[in-house]
């Protein structure tokens, strides 16, 4: 076992031990104070689903391939460690090589081949994952930047079927090409896709007070009709922002969006069931942005207003009972969408309501919704900030900067930062 791995368990045990359990006197309540000190974070994520057909490649296929997928890591580090999913996959997965790279060149193939780093897992170069289960690497001395492109290089061994594990919105590009090919600096025949495959976290070794704020959402926040290879959903953006101050430099933005997610339901995908994994287990987490139900309103049937709060008070209690902050965003509008109706209107505007009252329970608001809502009618987007398939729905990258400016302004006030 590396000595880093040794370390972050050493470390996971004092966590455990040293929680401090502090009394709210005005109510009787207890509040968990996460201590800071030296670990890992997540510095980019995605959350893990099952492939569909139109998300697996082929001609060339993954069987014997590689794939290279570039991932964009939102704060520093110097020592990395990357996680593999085969949750979603029905037969075990070998990974005969997976390498590390910075990327040459935005939305290009082409790896720094100086740079070109090999990930063991126990010492080995590979690793067979047995389905339902993931896998994280031995810690690497590979240095990354904030906002830096990076390439993730895997060459998949007898692979012969089975649901692939993947995000399938990705929104940049992922090269498949025959062969192993981890090392070449560019690939010369490709399929290109627009999903990661298997890889779902990279974590940086930090320093005390470096911590990640997970924002959990379906397609808005995925970052749906956003510019392609241009990192332009509102997690992207508020990343930027956060860079950009030094106050707010070590916080890392991780995108814990779905697109089609919903609060509601028993799918094991809803935002209540995969909560855990997407936002309790991520490392170095201290606070949660929700946007998340605009599926729910958009598919009633009834007014179901009433079982989206309760999942909403449900996700607080876990979250707070883990010792984070979670931060509601209002829904934002969709007349002018086949998603609105005078009822989905009623269950939006109520369910808003709630998210903005005082006894929500959220440790704050941020107001989406009436960041990029029309001045004329509230109900419906403002043209200016609708998505390139103008369906009144998904915002395009202005209305993507607009929710990042909301969510940037109101952590700062709830932080007091100046």
């Amino acid at each position: 076992m590396s000595t880093f791995k040794r370390l972050e368990r050493i470390l996971s045990v004092v966590l455990c031990l040293t929680v401090v359990l502090t009394a709210f006197s005005a109510c009787g309540e207890t509040e968990v104070v996460l201590p800071d000190e030296d670990g890992w974070v997540t510095a980019w994520a995605a959350a893990p689903e099952a492939s569909d057909v139109d998300t697996i490649p082929s001609n060339p296929g993954l069987k014997n391939n590689t794939v290279r997928e570039v991932i964009r890591p939102s704060i520093s580090g110097d020592t990395i460690t990357i996680t593999l999913s085969n949750e979603y996959g029905s037969i075990p997965v070998v990974f005969e090589s997976v390498h590390i790279a910075k990327l040459k060149s935005s939305g290009s193939d082409a790896i720094d081949t100086s740079t070109d780093t090999v990930l063991t897992f126990n010492g080995s170069e590979s690793v067979t994952v047995e389905a339902g289960a993931t896998v994280t690497c031995d810690a690497v001395s590979f240095e990354v930047d904030a906002l830096e492109e990076i390439a993730i290089s895997i060459h998949l061994g007898d692979y012969t079927g089975g649901t692939v594990t993947c995000h399938k919105l990705s929104n940049y590009s992922t090269w498949v090409t025959e062969g192993d090919c981890v090392s070449d600096e560019s690939f010369s025949a490709v399929k290109v896709m627009s999903s990661w495959y298997y890889i779902t976290r990279l974590d940086v070794w930090s320093e005390a007070g470096t911590k990640a704020i997970v924002c959990l959402g379906d397609s808005i926040t995925d970052g749906a009709c956003s510019t392609y290879n241009q990192y332009q959903s509102w997690c992207d953006q508020l990343a930027e922002m956060f860079n950009a101050n030094s106050d707010t430099e070590n916080i890392s933005v991780v995108n814990m969006g779905i697109s089609g997610n919903m609060i509601t339901g028993d799918s094991s995908d809803s935002a209540v069931n995969r909560l855990t994994r997407d936002v309790l287990e991520v490392s170095g987490v201290r606070y949660v942005i929700l946007l998340i139900g605009i599926n729910d309103v958009g598919t009633a049937q009834a007014d179901i207003s009433d079982e989206m709060i309760e999942c909403y008070k449900e996700i607080i209690s876990q979250c707070h009972a883990a010792g984070l902050k979670v931060y509601a965003g209002t829904l934002t509008p969709v007349k002018g969408n086949f998603y609105y109706s005078e009822l989905h209107e009623k269950i939006r505007t109520a369910v808003n309501e709630f998210l903005m009252s005082e006894d929500s329970g959220f440790d704050g608001v941020i107001d989406f919704g009436g960041a990029i809502a029309s001045e004329e009618d509230s109900a419906q987007m403002a043209d200016e900030y609708n998505g390139s398939t103008a369906d009144y729905l998904h915002p395009g990258d202005a209305g993507y900067k607009r929710m990042a400016e909301e969510a940037y302004e109101s952590l700062l006030s709830f932080w007091s930062i100046t």
